[in-house]
Parts: structure tokens; sequence; C-alpha cells
């Protein structure tokens, strides 16, 4: 079989499996501009639904002058040079359709030097342009000096609670429907605390599939992609952070726990964070120079994945539940601080559009055991923060008031606000 045979051969199997409607439903395709002509980058980790975006996409053009590539195929890994993005699109024009006007390329940072040719074409053609990648990396140096101002990027995570409602067909869409269904919603919000929000997760529920998206994130997106010959340290120092999702972590205790250099944790970290497996926030503060180097917090990429992966994280309930609002506060893009001093901690410090914070403290049950806990972090964060708007606690299921001096807390299930946010 000669280049341009398997060229039309991979093409006619993508586009195939584009047309498929086994498509999972995301929010995320109602913000996506298909008019605009500056390209459009989907970012986010393995298995969160990056794909269904595209064919979701290309569902609503209405027609067939696209062209699907997922760079996953097996074709792609001794056909890697930037070259063979051109190829695709010529064959697909010479053998399929004239008329081709929308790319979509699917895992594009498998394709060495893609960059160049997504800017020539952005440039010298008319083609619209979707690309989606699993690293971060993906809009750093290169990337950002050649699209600077030609694209908009969008990050993809797994499923919200309202999407993974959706997806089984159960809506709350009025306050009386909080009433009505409250053991329904518990019981289903239990669920996607334990299981988390990958789509095919929360359709077959089998979770020893979490485990092999784990291993596929460790060996393609970090130990292939850096050359890694320390396989065992970088696992377990995976497997930790999983595991301490929602606390405070330190280099140098990560760098005295496997013996190994302070540059080599730095870099493990780093790779971590590009492959989406975790996030981090800094330390609340007004001088930049304190946020970076404060000790940052961190919170894995779905609940789901820390407790069928790591050890022990689901014992934590209160744990679970913060990096379950996370998450959430990620998806709406909110600038995300910690605040902590010598006497307390906030969980979150919410920086708004209107130059005003709120402050959320996240626990699974406030009693008179955390009650002063709780409310001293919000007594000496209002000490040091300025422009405070809202006082937030979250619950696993109390809602109510609490009056702090003249200040008011709200307090809420979880559930509650992650319908309402």
């Amino acid at each position: 079989m000669d280049k341009t045979e398997q060229l039309i051969k991979v093409i006619n199997f993508w586009q195939e499996s584009a047309l498929r409607n086994n498509l999972f439903k995301r929010n995320l395709v109602e913000k996506i501009n298909l008019k605009d002509k500056e390209v459009i980058d989907i970012l986010g980790a393995r298995r969160v639904g990056k794909s269904s975006v595209l064919k979701l996409i290309i569902k609503e053009l209405k027609n067939n002058n696209w062209l699907y590539i997922n760079f996953e195929d097996p074709f792609f890994v001794k056909n890697r040079n930037s070259s063979i993005i051109e190829e695709l699109t010529e064959t697909y024009k010479n053998h399929f359709n004239s008329s081709l006007h929308y790319l979509f390329f699917d895992e594009i940072q498998n394709i060495k030097n893609w960059e160049s040719v997504i800017r020539k074409f952005r440039d010298g053609t008319d083609y619209k342009i979707f690309i989606t990648g699993s690293s971060s990396k993906m809009l750093s140096g290169e990337l950002a000096t050649l699209l600077s101002g030609r694209h908009f990027s969008y990050k993809l995570l797994p499923f919200s609670f309202k999407e993974y409602l959706e997806f089984k067909n159960i809506l709350f869409e009025k306050q009386k429907d909080f009433v009505l269904n409250k053991e329904k919603i518990i019981k289903f919000f239990n669920n996607y605390l334990n299981i988390g929000g990958f789509p095919e997760i929360v359709i077959t529920e089998n979770k020893e599939l979490l485990k092999q998206y784990f291993n596929d994130v460790v060996e393609k997106d970090i130990i292939a992609r850096h050359n890694i010959k320390d396989r065992e340290v970088l696992e377990k120092m995976a497997f930790f952070l999983l595991s301490n999702s929602a606390k405070i972590i330190s280099i140098a205790s990560l760098k005295k726990a496997y013996d190994i250099s302070y540059q080599k944790t730095v870099n493990y970290l780093k790779y971590f964070k590009e492959s989406f497996i975790i996030f981090d926030i800094p330390k609340f503060s007004y001088s930049l120079k304190e946020q970076q180097k404060s000790q940052k917090k961190i919170y894995s990429l779905d609940t789901g994945l820390s407790n069928n992966v790591a050890f022990k994280f689901s014992e934590d309930r209160g744990r679970v539940l913060e990096n379950c609002v996370f998450l959430e506060l990620k998806r709406k893009e909110s600038d995300i601080y910690y605040f902590k001093n010598n006497v307390s901690e906030v969980d979150f410090v919410v920086k708004k559009s209107n130059g005003y914070v709120d402050l959320i403290q996240v626990v699974w049950d406030l009693n008179e055991d955390n009650k002063n806990r709780e409310l001293n972090g919000f007594k000496e964060a209002l000490k040091k923060i300025k422009k405070v708007e809202n006082l937030i606690i979250l619950t696993n299921d109390q809602d109510g008031e609490l009056q702090l001096g003249k200040r008011k807390i709200q307090f809420k299930p979880v559930y509650k606000w992650l319908l309402s946010f």
C-alpha cells in the first residue's frame, strides 16, 4: 500500500468515527464561537471528552466540508513530522471534497513541530481550525508566540455535577425540586463524588478503568514525553499527590520523602500539572513575589481518580468535598487562592470581576467541634483582605445563615451550590 492509499484509509476511518452518534453532551460547546477566524484549542487530560466536543461541533456544521483526524492513530507513530498535516489536507481535497473549510485535529501534540503548520494554515488559508491536546505545555513557549492573538483557548475538565445529572437525564430546574427530590439528589451526588466525572466512567461505573487512565497519563504524557528513567519514584509521587489532594504541599518535603534532587522534584510536579493530573493554587497575598514563593495547595483532576487510584483519599470526606468545589471553581475559570496565617486558614479566596473576593470554607458537617475553626478562618482573613463580598460555608447537607459580627455567613450543601452556581 503506497502512502496516498494509507492516508485515504486513515482519513476514511476518522471521518466515519466523527459521525457516530454516541456523543457526550458537553456544555463547553455552547461557549465556542464557530465563526471567528482564530484557531480554537481545547486542552484537557486524556478521556475527559475533548474528542466528543469536536464531534459535537462537527454535528452542528450540517455539511461535509470538514476533515477530522485523531493523531493517536498508530499510523502517526512513524509519521510524526509536521508535513503529514499538509499531506492529509491535500489528500482529503483531492480524493474526498475539494471545498475543505474546517480542520479538526485531535491530540495534535503527537506531531512534531505542528505549531508551524497551524500558523501557516491560519495565516495563509481560509481554514477554520480546531485542535485538542492533553498537555498544558501546548500554550507555552513557541505556540504562545506563534499564535499570539490568533487563538481562543478552552480548558475541559471531567463532567460537572450538572453535566453528570444531564447525562443521567435528571434535571432539577426549580427550587422546589431540591425539596421534593432531596434524597435522590444526595444519592446521585454521593455517587458522583465516588466515581468522579470522566464520561466513560459515568456511563459504565467501571472504576477499574480509572487505573488505566492514570497509567496512560503517566506512561504517554509524562514518561515517554520527558524520557523519565525512574518510573517508580514518579508513580509514588503521583500516588502521594492524589492521596493528599486539598492539602498544602512543600517541595522540600517531597524532595526529602523521595530522596531526589530539588530540580527533579520541581520537574516532576511540573509534568503532573502539564498533564492535568493535578492542579495547584497559591497562598493569597497582595505581593506577587510572596504568592510565587508560597507553598501551593494541591488538587486532583477528578475525585473518582483520587478515590480509586490513590490511598484512602475517600476516607476524608471533607477533602473530597473540597476537591469537588475546587474543580467547579476551575470550570468557571475563577482566580483562586487559599488564605493561611499562623492562626487559621480559609480554603478558597475567589477573586471576582468587581474587585472583591468571596471567602469559602468547605466542611462535611458544620458542628460544635469545628465551628470555631471555620469562623476563625474568616475572622483572620477579614483582617488581611480589604474587599470581601461574601462569606460562604459549603457542607454536605446543611442550609442556613450565621452571624459573624456585622457580617452574614451563608452556608449551603455543595450539591445546591453546584446546581445554582
